[in-house]
């Protein structure tokens, strides 16, 4: 069909087609991974715009319907898009039920324009006959909150001058409450600096997946229904009134009841020191409440990839650690390779980096040389995002996606070609490379060291989703 010359709007300015443009990139790796097995065949785009996510939909294969608030933006679909039918709708209305139910409903860029945003999604799980794609901005908290904030007259901006913009967390809840079975966050975001944390800004988007009845699928990570917040009219925490009870009562005790209670207190904080575990190659590791303790405790960590380390270190070898963590591999290398060998461990979190030096003190290792720097392709000065939760091997040089939120720390670059011709290093045996997705990175900077014979044995982490974004 030949073009439509299109006149330029707000949509079209380049600001906008690039987030519309990696949003659309999205949009197309989730319908077409769910397309073949829910069977999805017809769609809707709530608050189409101009079109452009509806014809991304069409070419996917689904047949597609769209509508929009405002009448001017419908006029600009049909005349873009003539094949697709347009209507204009208000989502917060329930006159929009009369559209029917569709297996697939696209809404992005809508939800935080609205005055009613829970009443939205009520229509839209109405309107859901399988699942909802949706994207909003919101802010990245996991509780449940909106912020009423004026909206500007714009052809890309609310009907009225006011709107409620929700946290991630009040979208789940909003969601889980309307009907939806699972609510999931869809892994990786698109490849724009609004769905990420930056040295400026939190992260200020997010896409979510609503679904009918039981759903897993690699690609989306699961999020659970947000608790209630605590008592928001409290002056004081509860946290706060328990501590300061606990101070009065123990300011009325005599002063032999106060030095039996400090006794006590110490006596129970030495039984809270991190219990210590025997590894199965002979080291000590304090047990940490984290995903790779839990590992050693149920089941062992890593046992293939550590019984082939095993396998191939010899006394006297030279290892480089690359994403060291805490310094399972570190301690694994620092035995094997023995006084005559050495190991070198790169580990540029500095709370990794502590847990990393309490092992090697606790091992008693003299063979190991700790570097508090990231390697890349490049020399520069970045941000490393550590991740707040249990899963502390995921922090990366882009902010991973973890539940309990990330926090940024400064941080140096090197290339290991360069910290390896100015440590005057001419020989590697082994390498473990374990850096969250920044592998190729590493790698490109280490061109020379490669090209050498013989080359070092490379151990690396390879997986889909975080290796994608590094192309």
């Amino acid at each position: 069909m030949k073009a439509i010359e299109q006149r330029q709007l707000v949509f079209d300015q380049d600001h906008y087609v690039q987030l519309t443009e990696a949003r659309g990139d999205t949009i197309r790796r989730v319908v077409n991974s769910l397309r073949a097995d829910l069977a999805l065949n017809t769609a809707l785009d709530a608050g189409c715009g101009v079109g452009f996510f509806a014809k991304i939909l069409e070419e996917c294969g689904l047949g597609v319907r769209g509508f929009d608030g405002r009448d001017e933006n419908v006029r600009e679909a049909r005349r873009r898009y003539p094949d697709i039918p347009f209507e204009q709708g208000d989502v917060e209305d329930s006159s929009i039920l009369r559209l029917g139910s569709f297996d697939l409903v696209l809404c992005f860029g809508l939800l935080y324009h609205l005055e009613s945003p829970l009443r939205a999604i009520r229509h839209l799980r109405a309107l859901t006959g399988k699942v909802l794609l949706l994207e909003s901005m919101c802010f990245p908290d996991a509780d449940p909150f909106v912020l009423l904030r004026e909206e500007p007259p714009s052809e890309d901006q609310s009907l009225t001058d006011l709107a409620f913009y929700p946290s991630e967390g009040c979208i789940v809840k909003m969601c889980y409450r309307a009907g939806f079975s699972n609510v999931l966050r869809v892994h990786p975001m698109p490849d724009h600096e609004q769905f990420r944390d930056t040295e400026e800004h939190r992260r200020r988007r997010t896409v979510l997946l609503a679904v009918r009845g039981a759903f897993k699928s690699p690609g989306f990570r699961l999020l659970t229904e947000p608790p209630e917040i605590a008592d928001p009219w409290d002056k004081i925490p509860a946290n706060s009134r328990k501590l300061e009870h606990r101070i009065r009562r123990f300011v009325a005790k005599p002063i032999r009841q106060k030095l039996a209670a400090i006794a006590e207190k110490f006596r129970s904080h030495q039984n809270r020191r991190p219990a210590i575990a025997r590894l199965p190659f002979g080291a000590r590791w304090l047990m940490r409440d984290d995903h790779v303790s839990q590992s050693i405790r149920e089941s062992g960590f890593e046992n293939k990839e550590c019984a082939f380390v095993e396998r191939v270190l010899q006394r006297g070898m030279a290892v480089l650690d690359i994403g060291a963590h805490h310094g399972f591999y570190t301690l694994l290398a620092s035995g094997r390779v023995g006084p005559e060998g050495r190991v070198i461990c790169f580990e540029p979190s500095p709370r990794e980096r502590d847990a990393l030096v309490r092992h090697l003190k606790l091992n008693d290792c003299k063979n190991v040389l700790v570097q508090d720097v990231a390697l890349g392709n490049e020399e520069k000065e970045t941000l490393l995002y550590l991740a707040e939760d249990k899963c502390t091997g995921c922090n990366s040089l882009r902010p991973p996606m973890v539940m309990g939120g990330t926090s940024p720390v400064r941080i140096n670059v090197t290339r290991l070609d360069d910290w390896l011709q100015k440590q005057k290093i001419d020989r590697l045996d082994f390498i473990k490379l374990d850096v969250e997705g920044g592998e190729l990175e590493v790698l490109r900077g280490a061109q020379q060291l490669l090209e050498r014979r013989p080359r070092p044995v490379i151990l690396a982490e390879v997986q889909d989703i975080r290796r994608d974004r590094e192309g």
